[in-house]
C-alpha cells in the first residue's frame, strides 16, 4: 500500500471491511491478454477465494495468474474455440444462464457484452463493472460490416432480440460501475442508466520512469477497430522503428504491411512490455479506446503518449506534458503529431506521478468506498 503510514491506517478498516465480503467473480470469456483481463485478475487478488465464473477459458490464452483461481465455465467451453470464440454471440446468453442463480453476498461482473446476463440469487448485491456496452451490438461501424461478412450479416439480423435481452439484464444490476465518464455516458445513452465512475486498476508499480528512447510502440490487439495499420503505415513512410506488441486476427496482414523498420512481436509476457515501454520513444494509442490501461502503463514508465483524440484518452491524458493527440485518422495527422511528441521533454517522474492516480491501490479503495456506501 502507498501513502503515508497514517494514510495506511486510517483505510486499513475499509479494506478490512472489503476483504471479509462473501464474493463471487463474473467476466464475460478469459482467453484474451486485455485490458478487462487485468481488472478481473485484481479483482481476485483482494478475494483470492472467489470463484471466477467465466464462459469459456484458456489459459494458455490469457494471463497465467488465472491458473491460481477457481475458475468456472460453461458448456463452451467444451468446444474447440479459441480465435473464433465471437462466432458463438447467439449462444452465450443461454451459456451464463446454465449457472443457475449465482449465490455470493456480493456478486461483482466484469462486462463489455455478456457477464452482467449471468442469474444471480436474489440476496445477493448485483453489480456490474462496465468496460463498454457491447460495441458489436450498438456501434454502427461493427453493424456496417454485414456487407463484408456472413458473420456480420448474422449479427445485424440478431441485433435487435440481443439489444432488448442486453438492455433487461442491464437493469437487473443494483449497482453499475463504469471504467470511465466516456463509458458512464454511453451506459446513460443506451441503458438509461446513471453509473459511478470507477477507473480500473492499472498495474503501475511494475514500471520504472526512465527516458525516452528511439522506436515507437503500440500495445493492442489486432482488431480492425484498433487501427494498428495505421501506425504502421506512417512508420513505413517516416522511416521510423515501431514495436507492436500483441495478437489477433489480423496479424497476417499486418505483418504484410510492415516495412524493414516495424517488428511485431505477437504475444509476449509481462517483462517484455515493461522493456519495451521503459525503453521506447513514445507509447501510440490508435483506436477510441473506452478507458485506455496502455496509456497509463506509458505514463508509469514516463513516457509520452500519441493518442487519438476521443474516449477515455482525453480523462487520462491531462497536461501538455502528457503527449500529442491527432483528431483524424489520416496519415498526415498521425505523422504531426508523431513530430509534436519529439518536441515534448518531460520529466519522466512527473508522468509516473500522473499515472499514480489509477494505480491498483487507488482501484481498491474507490471500490472499497462505494460498496460500503450502499451496503453499509
Amino acid at each position: 500500500m502507498t501513502g503515508t503510514i497514517a494514510q495506511q491506517e486510517t483505510d486499513a478498516p475499509a479494506l478490512e471491511w472489503l476483504r471479509g465480503l462473501d464474493v463471487a467473480l463474473v467476466h464475460d470469456y478469459l482467453n484474451q491478454r486485455g485490458g478487462a483481463e487485468r481488472v478481473v485478475l485484481e479483482l481476485s487478488d483482494i478475494w483470492p477465494t472467489a470463484p471466477i465464473y467465466t464462459s469459456l477459458y484458456r489459459p494458455e490464452s490469457t494471463w497465467p495468474g488465472f491458473k491460481l483461481r477457481d475458475v468456472r465455465t460453461t458448456f463452451l467451453d467444451r468446444l474447440p474455440v479459441d480465435r473464433g470464440f465471437r462466432n458463438l454471440f447467439p449462444l452465450y446468453p443461454a451459456a451464463f444462464a446454465s449457472f443457475g442463480e449465482i449465490k455470493a453476498d456480493v456478486v461483482i461482473a466484469s462486462s463489455s457484452g455478456w457477464g452482467h446476463m449471468a442469474p444471480v440469487h436474489p440476496d445477493a448485491f448485483h453489480v456490474v463493472y462496465c468496460h463498454t456496452p457491447a460495441r458489436w451490438l450498438y456501434r454502427s461501424e461493427h453493424l456496417e460490416g454485414a456487407k463484408r461478412s456472413r458473420r456480420a450479416a448474422l449479427v445485424r439480423v440478431a441485433a435487435p432480440p440481443l439489444r432488448a435481452l442486453d438492455r433487461r439484464a442491464a437493469h437487473r444490476a443494483d449497482l453499475y460501475l463504469a471504467n470511465s465518464r466516456n463509458v458512464q455516458e454511453r451506459i446513460r445513452r443506451l441503458y438509461g442508466i446513471e453509473a459511478e465512475v470507477l477507473y480500473p486498476p492499472v498495474d503501475t508499480e511494475r514500471f520504472t520512469p526512465t527516458p525516452r528512447g528511439e522506436r515507437l510502440l503500440v500495445v493492442s490487439r489486432l482488431l480492425p477497430y484498433k487501427h494498428v495499420d495505421l501506425a504502421i503505415r506512417v512508420a513505413n513512410r517516416m522511416g521510423i522503428g515501431l514495436d507492436v506488441v500483441g495478437d489477433g486476427p489480423m496479424m497476417a496482414e499486418l505483418r504484410e504491411l510492415a516495412g524493414p523498420t516495424v517488428t511485431l512481436h505477437g504475444a509476449v509476457d509481462d517483462d517484455t512490455v515493461v522493456e519495451l515501454m521503459q525503453n521506447c520513444r513514445a507509447v501510440c494509442v490508435l483506436a477510441e479506446e473506452d478507458f485506455g490501461i496502455v496509456a497509463v502503463e506509458a505514463q508509469a514508465a514516463g513516457k509520452p503518449v500519441i493518442a487519438y483524440a476521443g474516449g477515455g484518452a482525453l480523462e487520462v491524458l491531462t497536461g501538455s506534458h502528457a503527449g500529442a493527440l491527432f483528431r483524424s485518422r489520416e496519415e498526415s495527422d498521425l505523422m504531426r503529431a508523431v513530430r509534436e511528441s519529439d518536441t515534448i521533454d518531460p520529466d519522466p517522474r512527473r508522468l509516473a506521478r500522473t499515472a499514480a492516480r489509477f494505480s491498483s491501490d487507488a482501484f481498491t479503495l474507490s471500490l472499497a468506498s462505494l460498496l460500503q456506501s450502499y451496503l453499509t
